[in-house]
């Protein structure tokens, strides 16, 4: 593999690990945050899902910006304003603020992704680009770790604001680099009569089914993800656990997603993907009854809460590196942006069901059991989708 594409991965890498960074970071402050500020369990899903609204609106512009103005120059911007945001997160003092700056901070995530994830495709050969794809992508849930650690710097007299100002410096300081270091090829731009319409890219040439199971992949997939991700501490705690235990359950959870991403990832890029996916969604219901019926044995639950985090971030990360390569080069931005938007519809939603259910009376094995419903019609859509043909650009 040519230097420039290596430094490229290694990038796209570094994106990932400050998009799984910041997306993790408020489920993984929002226990000391909730306190501070006084927010019911309805005023919780609100934020939570202020920054996934973001991302669904950042994820469709900075898609279509990436195949207009060259996916070097549009993760730059995006990893600026987020990180910039996160800053701004550090220094809020009122409800208000609080959802306004998430809401910006989603902007910028939402437009970082499909531009790391596409590049990161286009740096290798179309044969390696699942398995290569699924490791660069599981920089995301080690972001999630790091997260997860920062939520232990209590013992060091540090508050929940530090969560966020390290989000935002480490995005900023990457971006920097990424001016100099990121190769020039990265940066071209496009010729405009070269770009395909939003309508041509998604439903041109019998690409229209291939598009609406992505989504659907995407949707329900990102649902079960972003719900763990915000609620997860939480839900651990409910349990009857303590905040310390919670944290570890979350670094866990987001260690074994990794390391199972990149397990999955060769298993997926084989000859036997429709299998390993069935087994994949299979999993990820296991684990969630695993987690519910575990009782309170914190052994089990540690134990259940990694096997879902293989699956469920196995999951998400594998379609991320399978998007790319259902749509050719000059389009790809605005397909992979498409789905991650769509994707990031199920984020709102996901942790604002949790909410509801929680505040109707239910409690952590309610929620847990409550999405197995999402993980069905999630693993039917991956299914079908590798029966789609995909480019070789």
């Amino acid at each position: 593999m040519l230097p420039g594409r290596v430094v490229t991965l290694y990038l796209c890498a570094a994106a990932a690990l400050f998009e799984g960074y910041d997306t993790q970071s408020m489920g993984v402050a929002a226990p000391r945050l909730l306190a501070e500020f006084g927010l019911t369990s309805g005023q919780a899903g609100m934020i939570f899902s202020a920054a996934t609204l973001g991302l669904f609106i950042g994820a469709g512009i900075g898609g279509r910006a990436a195949d207009l103005l060259g996916r070097k120059r549009t993760l730059i911007i995006s990893l600026l304003l987020f990180g910039l945001c996160s800053l701004l997160t550090a220094d809020v003092s009122g409800t208000r603020m609080l959802l306004l700056v998430r809401l910006l901070t989603g902007l910028g995530l939402g437009g970082a992704m499909p531009n790391f994830i596409a590049l990161a495709s286009e740096a290798v050969e179309p044969a390696r680009r699942v398995r290569v794809g699924t490791m660069v992508m599981a920089a995301m849930p080690l972001g999630g770790v790091l997260a997860g650690l920062m939520a232990l710097t209590d013992r060091l007299n540090w508050n929940w604001r530090a969560i966020f100002v390290v989000g935002g410096l480490a995005p900023m300081l990457v971006a920097l680099i990424m001016v100099w270091a990121m190769p020039q090829a990265a940066a071209s731009r496009p010729r405009r009569q070269d770009v395909a319409s939003v309508a041509q890219v998604l439903a041109g040439t019998d690409r229209a089914r291939t598009t609406l199971l992505l989504w659907g992949g995407f949707f329900f997939t990102q649902l079960v993800l972003l719900l763990m991700l915000n609620w997860l501490p939480s839900l651990i705690i409910g349990l009857g656990f303590s905040h310390s235990q919670a944290s570890m359950v979350s670094i866990g959870f987001n260690l074994s997603g990794a390391i199972g991403a990149v397990l999955l990832g060769r298993m997926h890029a084989g000859e036997r993907r429709r299998q390993w996916v069935l087994a994949t969604y299979c999993g990820i219901a296991a684990a969630l009854v695993a987690v519910a019926l575990a009782g309170k044995s914190f052994a089990l639950v540690a134990l259940a809460c990694a096997c879902a985090g293989v699956f469920i971030v196995g999951a998400q990360l594998i379609l991320f590196a399978l998007a790319p390569l259902y749509y050719q080069s000059a389009m790809r931005g605005t397909g992979v942006g498409a789905a991650v938007a769509v994707g990031r519809l199920g984020s709102v939603f996901g942790p604002m069901y949790a909410a509801a259910l929680l505040a109707a009376g239910g409690g952590s094995a309610t929620v847990l059991l409550g999405i197995l419903p999402f993980v069905a019609c999630g693993g039917a859509a991956a299914y079908a989708l590798t029966r789609r043909p995909q480019t070789q650009d």
